[in-house]
């Protein structure tokens, strides 16, 4: 189940996020860049810092299924804090996620949990 997102978010978060962060949940970790600088003649070389992000399969409870994903160490902290996958999604704000893969697993979760709420509801007499 694929949602589309509108133009103008997708073109925000083109803006904004690198592209392997559009695709996984980064918490906001990005590349950084900046200089080596030698000790003895203070020589400055280019360099850049990479997020530390990993391929993981993170389990969802309202989907009842694993989920892979590339994710950084801060995002698993985050969702560890929050209460598992589901809690952190559900709980941060959309413009925080900063992630298309992120808000279509947001809306996945919306649904189902709606499903299931409206599964255990009382039914009236």
């Amino acid at each position: 189940m694929s949602t589309e997102l509108a133009p103008a978010v997708r073109r925000a978060l083109a803006r904004v996020v690198q592209g392997k962060a559009r695709r996984g949940l980064f918490a906001g970790k990005h590349i950084k860049f900046g200089n080596n600088v030698s000790e003895d003649g203070g020589n400055k070389t280019r360099r850049r810092w990479l997020p530390n992000a990993q391929k993981k399969r993170v389990y969802s409870e309202l989907l009842e299924e694993m989920i892979p994903m590339r994710v950084t160490a801060h995002a698993l902290r985050c969702m560890d804090k929050a209460g598992g996958l589901d809690e952190y999604i559900l709980r941060t704000r959309d413009q925080d996620l900063k992630s298309v893969f992120a808000l279509e697993l947001k809306e996945r979760l919306k649904a189902a949990k709606s499903a299931i709420d409206s599964a255990t509801a009382p039914s009236a007499p």
